[in-house]
């Protein structure tokens, strides 16, 4: 979604903040921080908007405006070649999985991990990050990794002979729930600001380079337009 490549910004989202800036005739001025940073440098106005996956949720919409440009969610990821294929998070049980502490993904299974059968317990292997787990994978340590799914595109992308999908795109919070959407964040009460970007978006998806984005990516599954997941 978001990456520095030669010390600049690449990924799905900068290309997506440069295609709106300049369909308001201007141009991006990238700044990197933690996401913890974000939401006080956004108050604070050191810079106009955030995007970085944010995901929209009624408490953060208390306090700032959304403009919904994408559609996130969590997957499974199994070794190239397997046979795994889970639908849910309940089919996990029985399968050594890797997740990242703290992470949505590890509530997601905690909280079915009791549902699993006494012989065929949820084995949740936790580490510090995605790359981690999935690398976990690649070994053979573990039958599976949980993660973000863009991340679950990207590296199946780039290493097709290590990974494969093993799940559809799950919202992390049980069957039949929908999944989180992600927005640019604007501060609340600025209007102005909020009507430019939700305009210079709608152009964007009018003259097809949202689609080129999400094909170039690999993240067909994000398409903020698709409504019946």
């Amino acid at each position: 979604m978001g990456f520095v490549e030669d010390n600049a910004p690449a990924g799905f989202e900068p290309e997506l903040m440069t295609a709106i800036a300049e369909q308001m005739c201007l141009e991006p001025e990238f700044v990197d921080l933690t996401f913890q940073g974000l939401f006080p440098g956004l108050v604070a106005k050191r810079f106009d908007v955030v995007a970085a996956r944010v995901g929209i949720t009624p408490q953060r919409e208390e306090t700032f405006d959304f403009v919904p440009v994408f559609k996130g969610g969590l997957r499974l990821v199994a070794a190239a070649g397997s046979e795994l294929r889970f639908e849910n998070e309940q089919e996990v049980c029985g399968h050594p999985t890797a997740v990242t502490a703290g992470s949505t993904q590890m509530v997601a299974l905690e909280q079915v991990q009791s549902e699993c059968a006494a012989d065929q317990p949820m084995e949740i292997r936790v580490f510090s990050n995605q790359i981690e787990a999935l690398n976990e994978v690649a070994k053979g340590s573990v039958e599976a990794a949980f993660v973000d799914w863009p991340i679950a595109a990207n590296v199946i992308q780039l290493r097709p002979d290590d990974f494969a999908e093993a799940s559809p795109v799950l919202s992390g919070r049980g069957p039949d729930t929908p999944r989180n959407r992600n927005g640019i964040v604007v501060r609340q009460g600025e209007e102005e600001m909020f009507d430019a970007i939700s305009s210079a978006f709608d152009a964007v998806l009018e003259s097809g380079a949202y689609d080129e984005m999400l094909e170039k990516w690999n993240l067909g599954d994000g398409d903020i337009r698709v409504t019946n997941d």
